[in-house]
């Protein structure tokens, strides 16, 4: 994966402007697109699972906590441990669009073999492989966009990132969900792996590799000095408040949106097509427009006063919190009509709790694009894929790895009191969790200001 910067002539200019990136608006907006569409089959295929839990259960016969292991530790496993060399070499002498191409291949294929697995621990190891592409993802991704993005439209920009994470996590409910009830279980993740063989070999021919610190016009020490740049990053306050932070965050976020389609299916009695379709309208797709406020006004406010780039998190995640516990725990026997898309029904009953699960999605998604905005402008320029992939370790252990298996081995020990009730007292655990990363980033923002100045510094 080691070759050199193939960056165009008008990439060696530096930006005109706060606002003006080294490369073509309209190219541009190109890479952000396509890291958008990796994003999409980056979590479709890690997450499709959760909408497929109870044809597997049945078939190989499983409980709760086996599927909690399924969707959280045979995935985290090996994508934290390969996540961190993978920063590293992308910091060096790896090129990140490469990277990237080859990982969505690889996890790509492993997704489809997943449909011919015959045992438990068969699909326990395709998960682990999935897990092996993944890993070269999102640090390298972060880390590329950063260097086509100024650092005043960086926030907003590297929020496709998230957004293309929510929506994969969507699609692959719907999507999934269909194609399961229409083909089966196995069908589904066919379907899921096939396009992305393709789009890896696009994007390794269309995307370039620009220059480390290109927009910002400045210029990358040569790699050599880990150690002293390690250290540097991790004397910075701020980025080790977002650690801890992000990792209550995406405790909360994977450990309720994993299991939020069984939830619609035991409690409300959904199909997974049915489950999956109102998931995705009632969380992804609210959370692609907190994503996007939550870096806009990052972006905006943050001009102004640095600490609003741990302040939008910690306002979002503060008002999540008493949203999305009336979701969970808003009576089923409450609903309104709508228009219906199932054929043969004019209207549907729709449950009242998935208004609650829009606005609290909404506002439970600002910290995403702030947080890794401002992880790339705290650490030095040859540590930022390295940076990323510290802070997705931490958040996979904490939130994938944690998240879901706490969350099934919790249903799975409520089952005698609650029945089917059991997956909603246990989803209560994560969805509290904000209020801890709220704290955090309140008590953290005062060093945001002076960190940025300490990393710009330190590259100088």
């Amino acid at each position: 994966m080691s070759e050199q910067s193939s960056a165009s002539p008008e990439s060696n200019s530096e930006p005109q402007s706060d606002n003006a990136g080294p490369f073509s608006s309209l190219y541009t907006r190109y890479v952000l697109g396509m890291v958008l569409v990796t994003m999409v089959f980056n979590n479709l295929d890690r997450t499709i699972l959760s909408i497929l839990v109870r044809p597997i259960k049945e078939e190989f016969h499983l409980t709760d906590t086996q599927m909690g292991w399924l969707l959280g530790p045979a995935f985290a496993i090996v994508y934290t441990i390969l996540s961190l060399p993978i920063g590293r070499y992308a910091d060096t002498t790896g090129v990140r669009r490469t990277i990237v191409s080859v990982s969505l291949f690889i996890w790509s294929c492993f997704t489809i073999a997943t449909a011919f697995v015959s045992s438990y621990s068969q699909l326990f190891a395709m998960r682990m492989g999935v897990g092996v592409g993944e890993s070269g993802a999102t640090a390298p991704s972060v880390s590329m966009l950063s260097d086509y993005l100024p650092p005043a439209r960086r926030a907003r920009g590297v929020s496709v990132i998230s957004i293309g994470a929510v929506t994969g996590m969507g699609l692959g409910m719907v999507l999934g969900g269909w194609v399961s009830e229409e083909y089966g279980w196995r069908g589904a993740f066919i379907a899921a792996g096939v396009p992305g063989i393709a789009l890896a070999i696009l994007f390794r021919l269309t995307i370039r590799e620009p220059k480390r610190g290109l927009s910002e016009g400045r210029q990358a020490a040569g790699g050599t000095d880990f150690w002293p740049s390690l250290r540097m990053l991790l004397s910075q306050r701020t980025y080790l408040v977002i650690l801890v932070a992000n990792g209550f965050a995406l405790f909360a976020a994977m450990g309720r949106n994993l299991w939020e389609p069984s939830f619609l299916v035991r409690t409300y009695g959904m199909g997974e097509f049915h489950a999956g379709t109102w998931y995705f309208l009632t969380s992804p797709v609210p959370s692609m427009v907190g994503i996007f406020l939550g870096g806009y006004l990052a972006d905006r406010l943050g001009r102004r006063d640095n600490r609003w780039y741990l302040w939008i998190p910690a306002c979002g995640q503060a008002i999540s919190v008493p949203i999305l516990v009336a979701f969970l725990l808003w009576p089923e026997s409450a609903h309104f009509m709508l228009p219906s898309f199932l054929a043969g029904t004019a209207f549907e009953a729709i449950p009242v709790a998935l208004v609650w699960s829009i606005f609290g999605s909404v506002f439970g998604s600002f910290f995403t694009a702030p947080f890794m905005s401002t992880i790339q402008g705290v650490a030095p320029l040859r540590m930022r894929a390295f940076a990323a992939a510290i802070s997705t370790l931490i958040s996979t252990l904490v939130g994938l790895a944690a998240g879901p298996l706490l969350v099934g081995m919790l249903a799975d020990s409520f089952g005698a009191r609650f029945g089917d009730d059991a997956l909603r007292y246990s989803l209560l655990v994560p969805t509290c969790a904000p209020l801890l990363s709220s704290l955090v980033c309140v008590i953290g923002a005062r060093r945001v200001a002076g960190d940025l100045v300490r990393a710009r510094a330190a590259d100088d």
